[in-house]
Order: C-alpha cells, then sequence, then structure tokens
C-alpha cells in the first residue's frame, strides 16, 4: 500500500488476522489506516428472492 507520499508498506496476514484488526481498530493496510466504528458488530445476509427481507443480527460489541 502506497501512503501517498512516495512510501510503500506491506502488511502480510491472513484473513483472520485481519478482521480481528478491523475489529479492534488498528492499523491494517499501513501506517494511519485504522478505522474504529464503536459498538456491535452488525451482520447482514444478502437476500436470495428479489422481494425477501433478510434479518439483521448484531453480534458483540467491538474492542476485545
Amino acid at each position: 500500500m502506497e501512503d501517498g507520499e512516495g512510501e510503500f508498506f506491506e502488511y502480510a496476514m491472513g484473513f483472520a488476522e485481519w478482521l480481528y484488526r478491523y475489529l479492534v481498530g488498528e492499523d491494517m493496510a499501513g501506517p494511519e489506516t485504522s478505522s474504529f466504528y464503536p459498538g456491535p458488530v452488525i451482520l447482514r445476509d444478502l437476500p436470495m428472492m428479489p422481494d425477501e427481507r433478510p434479518p439483521t443480527r448484531r453480534g458483540p460489541d467491538r474492542g476485545m
């Protein structure tokens, strides 16, 4: 990932580590790339039919 000033950063990690970093608000793709949204994780299923309204599920609060 390029930081806008000509420097490149590489974070070699699997999906599980990336997801953990995202949920706790750590840098994921380089310096100053973190984003933390307080509150529970919200999971939304994709509809299988055009008129279907799948339920919204809420997980635990972020930050472990």
